[in-house]
């Protein structure tokens, strides 16, 4: 079992989805005789080399060894922990998912889930506060928000008071160390629960999943900061959120997205026609936000105030992006003039003006380069070195690919040069064990692991000598647990041992060539198993043979001897007629 998801849903749900589908959601895949192939999604590259196989329901990318199961490709390109995973595909094939009581995490999960509940009823009590207050109403008016907008962005307000929203809480049933953790309420001074929200507009922020994580609040009077986010809660990390991405993707593939500061802003820009906006929370653009992003999209464009402020934001997201940019990635940046926002934007230029300035964003290489070479005269070569020199520094941090590539010609174009610099190389794929011959046990799980459906034709009987070989009661337990399903996938495989010892071992094996068809492995697996068993005869002869050559044997142990020495020579018999 994984977590605490019984094992039999994940394989029922691995059962019903096919990862050709999953995948090609979010990579466009081409037939490739019996599989289908992509440039892989986790590094550049201009040659396809990301397999994906309906028959083994796992995909694996030769250039960088990024491999896995359906869940582990939802992981991995969408960012997910491994139930979210698993909630994500569940909901993609209409299942529910289960939960068993017992299981390692059980007692946060169940912590958790009693946060959610107060993020939850919390929004509901905002959201109705918001239909009590006309002057709440009257102010989200005057700037500009419409009905329809105030209810798609679900937005509520905070009541102004000390303990509305706990007194709330607490008489539903809530403890107050739930909300303390779940970041809604405080101690006073006094030692009293109080608000963390008080008069002020209410934005949820929903993480990956839908679920409420937390809040940012818009002042309404002068008694604390203009805006006011949850704090780091055990459910809410701003550092790996994104305001309203959830929503975005919950539309389908963006062209793009907007990256904007404040809520309002997304809301303007949404209600404007910009539906593709997110904001990041209260904190600079961190690289694990241009990869939730680019999971997303191919497109970012940052459009922040136009601002000193703005600026060093824009500079912020510009160095964040560059380990993560590749060929099949774009960043561009939106500057808006001074003293204006989104917000302010939108309003004053209505949907068509602000297309034509996103038509006009400026791409991450003009952005960078005109940056470092504004207070420099590039009409010296002393400009040019110094320009050389900061591009480099800068520059060394892109991933090895075309992008990195074309980067260095557009300094020696501005430069005369293309610096000393190097990108950060692609991680090369791990050798070990599995580039050498496979040992007959190797081979065997390698037959199994890529064809499980074959373990309904052997038994494990022939591994019953005593005879110790290294890696046969793995084996035994893989024909087993092989054999009892008759409709089982490679995938099904990998699940179960996800982390087990052995999944790496199993990883490796899944895409090991076999030299044969498939055709032919039933009978190689037979044969497999009996040199397997000849080695564990061979191992079980010398270990009684030391026994008599020091202790000696009883009569017991002879009559067993004799037996298997018979065998051995049957079989060197049999072996050469």
């Amino acid at each position: 079992m994984a977590g605490l998801i019984p094992e039999s849903f994940i394989e029922t749900l691995l059962e019903r989805v096919d990862i050709v589908d999953v995948v090609g959601q979010r990579v466009p895949l081409k037939p490739a005789g019996h599989e289908h192939k992509a440039c892989c999604p986790f590094h550049d590259e201009k040659t396809p080399s990301f397999y994906v196989s309906p028959q083994k329901q796992f995909y694996h990318c030769f250039g960088c060894g990024a491999h896995g199961t359906a869940i582990g490709f939802i992981m991995q390109h969408d960012g997910l922990e491994f139930p979210a995973a698993i909630e994500q595909l569940a909901s993609e094939v209409g299942m529910d998912v289960p939960r068993s009581a017992g299981g390692p995490d059980a007692g946060q999960h169940k912590k958790n889930e009693s946060l959610y509940r107060a993020l939850t009823d919390a929004q509901t009590f905002f959201r109705n506060q918001l239909r009590r207050s006309q002057p709440a109403r009257d102010y989200l008016t005057s700037r500009g928000l419409n009905q329809d907008t105030i209810d798609e962005f679900e937005i509520g307000l905070a009541p102004d008071g000390w303990s509305h929203l706990t007194d709330h809480l607490l008489g539903n049933g809530h403890r107050d160390s739930d909300l303390e953790q779940a970041g809604l309420s405080s101690r006073s001074r006094q030692g009293n629960l109080i608000d963390r929200f008080r008069n002020r507009i209410q934005f949820p922020i929903h993480d990956r999943r839908g679920r409420v994580i937390g809040f940012g609040g818009r002042d309404l009077g002068d008694q604390g900061p203009k805006y006011l986010n949850s704090a780091e809660t055990p459910v809410f990390h701003k550092g790996r959120e994104l305001y309203r991405l959830f929503q975005v993707r919950r539309g389908g593939l963006p062209d793009q997205l907007l990256v904007v500061e404040g809520y309002m802003d997304a809301a303007a820009l949404s209600q404007y026609g910009f539906s593709d906006a997110v904001a990041t929370l209260g904190t600079a653009v961190t690289a694990d936000h241009l990869e939730l992003m680019f999971r997303a999209t191919s497109v970012v464009v940052f459009c922040f105030d136009g601002d000193p402020a703005g600026q060093r934001a824009a500079w912020k997201g510009l160095l964040a992006a560059l380990p993560v940019m590749r060929s099949n990635r774009e960043v561009r940046f939106l500057f808006l003039p001074e003293g204006d926002d989104p917000d302010s934007l939108v309003r004053r230029e209505g949907t068509e003006g602000f297309k034509q300035r996103l038509a006009g964003a400026v791409p991450l290489s003009t952005f960078l380069f005109d940056h470092l070479s504004g207070s420099l005269d590039l009409n010296t070569p002393d400009g040019r070195a110094r320009l050389v020199d900061s591009a480099s520094a800068l520059l060394e941090r892109l991933p090895a690919g075309p992008f990195a590539d074309l980067m260095a010609d557009e300094l020696e174009v501005r430069a005369g040069h293309r610096g000393s610099w190097r990108a950060q190389p692609v991680k090369p794929v791990k050798t070990d064990t599995f580039d050498r011959p496979l040992t007959p046990v190797q081979y065997a799980v390698a037959i199994l692991v890529q064809h499980p459906d074959l373990a309904q034709t052997v038994s494990i009987d022939p591994l019953t000598v005593p005879g110790a070989v290294k890696g046969v009661d793995f084996l035994k337990q893989l024909i087993e647990f092989c054999a009892q399903r008759p409709h089982i996938t490679s995938a099904m495989v990998l699940e179960h041992w996800r982390d087990a010892p052995e999944g790496p071992f199993l990883s490796g094996l899944v895409t090991r060539n076999l030299a044969a068809d498939a055709a032919k492995l039933r009978p190689a697996l037979h044969q497999a198993l009996e040199r397997i068993r000849s080695q564990m005869v061979r191992s079980r002869i010398s270990e009684l043979q030391q026994m008599q050559s020091g202790r000696g044997l009883n009569k017991e142990q002879s009559n067993e001897l004799r037996q298997w020495l018979s065998e051995r020579a049957i079989s060197a018999t049999i072996s050469k007629s």
